[in-house]
C-alpha cells in the first residue's frame, strides 16, 4: 500500500491542482488485482484468432478470443476485488533473456481511475457497453514512433522505494543500468475522451487524450469524459536475478528489446449501473481513495472471489511465471531496430478451442446518447462554454473593439451569416462557421476577462474563447443596405491598401454610384469607399485586407450624398462586388441594407500592381469643352 500511495501522489502532482471540494480531484486505485492468464489472445486486434504474441491478462473470467459486452459482463468472477468490474486489462508479457532462454517474469497488478471532469457540474460517465481501447504501438523503437504524448508510458525502477522513494529511478524505457530491488514498474495511461459514437476504430480515433493527458480538458471532437485508466504492472525482476542490472536482459513478448513496444488494452465489462452510481456518489468523490473506500463499490468487493477467479472458457496455451522456455511464443525473435524479423520455417499457431470463440459485438454505439445537447434553440445565442483559442473557429474573421460587448459581437457574426461567435481577451470578436474539432474545452474560470464595453459580463480570457452559437445565423444580412452588389463593411489592409489597382478621391462630391462607375471603367471587380471621399478598385484583396468588419463601423456619409455611406475615417471600407447583378441605386438614394442572401465573395488572393492613382479636389463635372487640370501618377 505504501508503494501505491507514494506513486499515486507523485502521479497526481503531474496534473492540475484542485480545491479539496472539487470532485474533479477524485481518483480511485485498485490494489487487489490478480493474474488471470498468459495467452496469445487479443480479442481487439485478432478476434477469434491467435494473437501475434503473449499477453498478461487480468480481469473477468469470460475473457476469450472474441469480445462482446454482454458475454464479458456476465463473467462469473473477476480477478479485480470489485466484482462489478468484469472488464479485462492486459499488457504484453515481459521476459528475462539469458543463456538462450526466456523466463516469464511475474508481476503485481494495479489500476487507477482518474476522475477529472470537463466541468465541475458534469460528472465523468461510465464506459459505454462494448468499448475497446488500445494504447501504444508494438512496433515502436523510439518515443516518436509510439505516436503518443510524453507521459503515456512510464518506466520506474524501484531502487530504495520503501526507505527513500526519492531514490527511485525513472527512464524512457526498461533498460536501466542497475537492478531494481523492489521491482520494475511499467504504467500506461489510457485516453479518456470518447467521441460518443464509435466503440472501436483501428486507428484509435474514437478516443483522444486531453490537453494534459488525464488531467486536462477534452477536445471538441471527443466531448464525453470517461474515467482515465492508468494500468500499472510491477515486474518482480528481483525474484529472478537479484542484484543484476536490467539493461540488455529484458524483452517484450513480441521480441522488442528497446521497451518502446509497450502497449496495453482494455475491454469494458463493468456493471454500468454500479459504475455510474459510484461516479455520482459524493462519498466516492472526496479525493484520492482505494476503490473499496467508495461506499458504492465497497458493496461489490470480494477479495476472496478475486483470488480464486480462473478463466471460465478454457485456455489456449500454458506459460508459467519464472519457468524458462527456449523461444518466445509465436514468431517473435529479438528485435531492436528496422523491420521485425520473420520466421523460416513459419511457426505454427495452436488451434483456438471453440469455447474461446464467439460473436463479436458492434463497433458502433447504439445506446442512449451521451453527447452534449447541441440542439440549440433557433434565433438565440446559446453560450457553449470556454473553448479553444483564437484559431478555434473555422472560416473565421476577427476584429477588435475597445467597447466590445457580447451582444455587439453576436450581432456582427449574425450580420455575416456566421453561427458561431467567440470573444477573446475582453476586446476581440471572432466569427466562424463551425468549431475546429481539435480545439479543447476549458473551465469557465479561464474565460474571465470583463468585456471592454460591459464589465458586468465576460468576453473570453487570455487566449481562450467564450463561445456562443446561434443555428439561425447562416444568412448574410447587412443592416440598412439594399444594393445587391454590396458585400459589406470590410477592413483596409494591415500593411497597405486592401485594393491597389486604382484610386480616386473627391473632397466634396464622392458618391457610391460614381465609385462603382469608376471601378467598372478601370475593369476591376471590387469597389471600396472610405473617408467619405476616396474610392479604390481591385480584382483581389491585397495586404491582408478585405476581412469583414461590423456594419456600424462604416459610418461616414459620402461627401457627395449624405444618404449614402462611404466607409469610415479609419480602416473600414464600404465594399461592392461589381460582378454581381444589379446594384443601381436611385439618384440620391440610400445604400444601407435590408437583406441580402448573397454570400461574401472570396476572390483570388494576391496584390494587383497599381495602374493609376488620381486625386481630384474640384467639382465632379467641369464645364463643357474645358479640359480639367490634373496630375497623373504611374506606379
Amino acid at each position: 500500500m505504501k508503494t501505491a500511495l507514494a506513486l499515486f501522489t507523485a502521479l497526481v502532482t503531474l496534473g492540475q491542482t484542485f480545491g479539496a471540494s472539487d470532485p474533479g480531484l477524485a481518483a480511485w486505485h485498485l490494489d487487489n488485482l490478480y493474474f488471470l492468464s498468459n495467452e496469445r489472445l487479443d480479442p481487439i486486434v485478432a478476434p477469434n484468432g491467435v494473437a501475434s504474441h503473449l499477453h498478461r491478462i487480468v480481469g473477468g473470467s469470460n475473457f476469450g478470443a472474441n469480445y462482446n459486452y454482454d458475454q464479458y459482463a456476465a463473467s462469473g468472477c473477476t480477478t479485480a476485488a470489485v466484482q462489478a468490474d468484469d472488464s479485462n486489462y492486459w499488457m504484453p508479457q515481459l521476459f528475462w533473456k539469458e543463456n538462450s532462454t526466456y523466463t516469464p517474469i511475474k508481476a503485481g497488478h494495479r489500476f487507477y481511475y482518474f476522475l477529472h471532469r470537463n466541468k465541475p457540474d458534469e460528472p465523468v460517465k461510465a464506459f459505454p457497453p462494448g468499448l475497446r481501447i488500445l494504447v501504444g504501438n508494438l512496433n515502436a523503437k523510439s518515443q516518436a514512433e509510439t505516436g503518443l504524448p510524453q507521459g503515456v508510458f512510464n518506466f520506474v525502477c524501484l531502487k530504495d522505494h520503501f526507505i527513500t522513494p526519492s531514490g527511485d529511478k525513472s527512464g524512457p524505457d526498461f533498460n536501466f543500468a542497475t537492478d531494481c530491488p523492489q521491482g520494475l514498474v511499467t504504467t500506461v495511461r489510457f485516453s479518456t475522451c470518447w467521441d460518443g459514437k464509435n466503440l472501436y476504430r483501428t486507428d484509435g480515433s474514437h478516443m483522444a487524450y486531453t490537453d494534459n493527458l488525464q488531467f486536462g480538458f477534452c477536445p471538441v471532437s471527443h466531448p464525453v469524459r470517461l474515467p482515465g485508466i492508468m494500468l500499472e504492472y510491477t515486474w518482480q525482476t528481483y525474484n529472478l536475478r537479484p542484484g543484476v542490472p536490467l539493461k540488455g536482459k529484458l524483452v517484450w513478448a513480441n521480441g522488442d528489446t528497446t521497451g518502446y513496444g509497450l502497449h496495453a488494452d482494455f475491454v469494458n465489462g463493468w456493471d454500468t449501473d454500479v459504475l455510474n452510481q459510484a461516479l455520482n456518489d459524493p462519498g466516492c468523490l472526496t479525493g484520492e481513495m482505494t476503490m473499496t473506500a467508495c461506499p458504492t463499490l465497497a458493496l461489490h468487493t470480494n477479495n476472496q472471489a478475486a483470488v480464486a477467479c480462473k478463466p471460465a472458457r478454457g485456455v489456449l496455451e500454458t506459460v508459467e511465471d519464472f519457468k524458462p522456455i527456449t523461444s518466445l511464443p509465436g514468431c517473435n525473435k529479438e528485435w531492436s531496430s528496422g523491420a521485425k524479423p520473420t520466421c523460416s520455417p513459419a511457426v505454427p499457431n495452436p488451434d483456438v478451442p471453440s469455447g474461446l470463440k464467439g460473436t463479436d459485438g458492434s463497433l458502433v454505439y447504439t445506446g442512449p446518447s451521451m453527447l452534449p445537447d447541441d440542439n440549440d434553440p433557433p434565433n438565440t445565442w446559446t453560450r457553449k462554454g470556454c473553448i479553444g483559442g483564437p484559431s478555434s473557429l473555422n472560416n473565421s474573421f476577427t476584429y477588435s473593439d475597445a467597447a466590445l460587448t457580447q451582444a455587439k459581437c453576436q450581432n456582427t457574426c449574425a450580420e455575416w451569416g456566421m453561427p458561431w461567435a467567440g470573444l477573446n481577451a475582453g476586446q476581440y470578436c471572432i466569427c466562424g462557421s463551425d468549431v475546429d474539432q481539435s480545439a479543447y474545452h476549458w473551465s469557465d474560470g479561464q474565460c474571465n476577462s470583463p468585456c471592454k464595453g460591459d464589465s458586468s459580463k465576460t468576453c473570453g480570457g487570455n487566449g481562450k474563447l467564450e463561445m456562443f452559437h446561434n443555428p439561425s445565423a447562416t444568412t448574410i444580412k447587412h443592416a440598412g443596405v439594399t444594393d445587391p452588389q454590396y458585400i459589406g463593411c470590410r477592413r483596409q489592409g494591415t500593411t497597405g491598401p486592401a485594393l491597389t489597382a486604382a484610386s480616386i478621391s473627391y473632397q466634396s462630391t464622392m458618391t457610391v454610384d460614381f465609385c462603382k462607375q469608376y471601378c467598372t471603367a478601370q475593369k476591376q471587380r471590387y469597389a471600396a469607399l472610405s473617408l467619405g471621399r476616396t474610392c479604390t478598385c481591385g480584382n483581389a484583396w491585397a495586404n491582408n485586407g478585405g476581412t469583414p468588419m461590423p456594419q456600424d463601423t462604416c459610418n461616414v456619409p459620402c461627401n457627395g450624398n449624405n444618404k449614402q455611406l462611404c466607409g469610415s475615417m479609419t480602416i473600414s471600407l464600404s465594399t461592392y462586388d461589381l460582378s454581381l447583378p444589379g446594384g443601381s441605386s436611385p439618384s440620391g438614394g440610400s445604400t444601407g441594407i435590408t437583406s441580402s442572401s448573397t454570400s461574401a465573395s472570396s476572390a483570388p488572393s494576391g496584390a494587383v500592381t497599381v495602374t493609376k492613382t488620381v486625386t481630384v479636389t474640384a467639382a465632379c463635372s467641369p464645364p463643357a469643352h474645358k479640359r480639367r487640370a490634373h496630375r497623373d501618377f504611374r506606379a
